[in-house]
């Protein structure tokens, strides 16, 4: 079937909002783990401890998170959390906040050595039209056609096609901690960094997406996470996001990457609300944060939705002045509020597990349409579709109609055990072509057609 590009266009530029909110566990108390990175993955996860590990952070979530005692979705008790499967390369630091670095030094590399945020109000010159979307989740252990989630009807209208882009096959990605020097706690990063990456380069997870990449081989690599340090954005934009992008780029933090198959994964601290426009943000219209909206409390109908309306995340380029070529994801802290109020998707008691979720799909995402930015961009030119990788006839990718299909969304995202059984990872549940719907981990890739 032709596919018109601006169709697909509308749809990629859609996103979902959701009600069906859950509470949040208490954010876990700042302070080192005694279990650090594990070293370079051999198979799947190792849990042996690593006598570096995670620096003790000064600071915590800053915002009260709701205590609800209840245990989150599908997770089984005393259930270890799988580490990021890469090696620190610098001691457990001086706890203090320090300031963020004017240029790279030897280090900047190295395992949570500060980058800096741009001073605020510098605005680099790129070109880039993000586009947001939301997270999902995973469920599911067989090859067969009947382990099509439970409630969810095949839609093969929505299989996805690939258009002749670049696709991702060995992916490495950086996550980016927003204020991480005082905003975080050493247990969330430690918990996003090991569960992310166990996920990524999960066996049965990875199963579901071979048929996208002709059943050959794929690889996730996790490298060293660093904190964004300067000062904490009230308020996020896209506009924003490309900056932060753009500006790492100029300073020269990105040269030692690998850019064409690297993702950059900004993570928003508790609080920062996301917002989709394209702007910077006006600090003169900045919420305080997010828990002292209303419950339900609604942006002006002018403006773009954003994360206090249900957006989670979203992925894209930046094409910067000099012509390079940047792949980023931003993705929200998920939580809900005493009063009721949410920021993100907390489908999860415990925030952190919405990040992950939220991560994985952008990861999964971003490796099999990493250039739809570029058909955006060029969509005066007829043939711009030929960017795209794989996307469905309406403008999905592999993320998006599992969130939009009508099952509970408690079913798309969710946590699943990992191949080895050594632990359960929240994640987004794909679409797959061979069950014409979401589907979860599977012992055996699919046969291809």
């Amino acid at each position: 079937m032709k596919i018109s590009l601006p169709h697909v266009l509308l749809g990629l530029g859609c996103f979902c909002a959701f009600t069906q909110f859950l509470g949040c566990m208490p954010a876990a108390s700042r302070g080192t783990f005694p279990i650090g990175y594990p070293g370079q993955p051999v198979g799947g996860y190792n849990p042996y401890p690593y006598p570096g590990g995670y620096p003790p952070f000064p600071g915590g979530p800053g915002i009260p998170i709701v205590m609800n005692p209840a245990p989150s979705p599908g997770t089984p008790p005393n259930i270890p959390v799988p580490n990021p499967g890469t090696i620190p390369t610098i001691p457990v630091g001086d706890p203090r906040p320090v300031p963020a670095p004017s240029e790279p030094k030897d280090d900047s590399t190295a395992f949570w050595s500060p980058w800096p945020l741009p001073p605020r109000g510098n605005q680099l010159a790129t070109r880039s039209v993000s586009f947001a979307e939301v997270t999902a989740g995973s469920s599911g252990n067989d090859v067969h056609r009947q382990q099509l989630i439970q409630d969810a009807s095949p839609t093969p209208n929505e299989d996805l096609k690939y258009r002749g882009g670049r696709i991702i096959r060995d992916l490495f990605y950086v996550n980016l901690y927003v204020s991480g020097d005082t905003e975080w706690s050493a247990a969330d990063v430690e918990r996003i960094d090991g569960s992310l990456s166990a996920a990524m380069r999960d066996e049965h997870l990875n199963n579901v997406l071979l048929q996208y990449y002709n059943n050959q081989a794929i690889s996730s690599t996790a490298l060293p996470s660093h904190p964004l340090v300067g000062y904490t954005p009230k308020t996020v934009t896209r506009g924003d996001i490309q900056n932060y992008a753009a500006y790492l780029y100029q300073q020269g933090f990105l040269q030692s990457y690998d850019l064409k198959n690297t993702v950059f994964n900004f993570l928003l601290p508790p609080g920062t609300v996301l917002s989709a426009v394209s702007g910077a943000a006006n600090p003169q219209r900045e919420t305080s944060n997010a828990q002292t909206l209303e419950p339900f409390d609604i942006v002006p109908k002018d403006d773009k939705i954003d994360s206090i309306n249900g957006l989670g995340g979203y992925h894209g380029s930046v094409v910067t002045a000099d012509g390079g070529r940047i792949y980023f994801s931003v993705d929200v802290y998920s939580q809900r509020f005493a009063n009721g109020a949410t920021n993100g998707i907390p489908v999860f008691h415990e925030p952190w597990k919405n990040v992950v979720a939220t991560l994985y799909h952008q990861l999964v995402e971003a490796r099999t349409d990493p250039d739809v930015e570029d058909a955006i961009r060029k969509s005066s030119d007829l043939n711009s579709g030929r960017y795209l990788g794989w996307v469905s006839d309406t403008g999905q990718e592999i993320g998006d109609f599992p969130i939009h299909a009508n099952v509970p969304i408690t079913s798309v995202i969710r946590e699943v055990p990992l191949a080895d059984g050594s632990a359960t990872v929240p994640v987004q549940l794909p679409y797959s072509n061979f069950v014409h719907g979401p589907e979860g981990p599977i012992t055996q890739p699919h046969p291809l057609p």
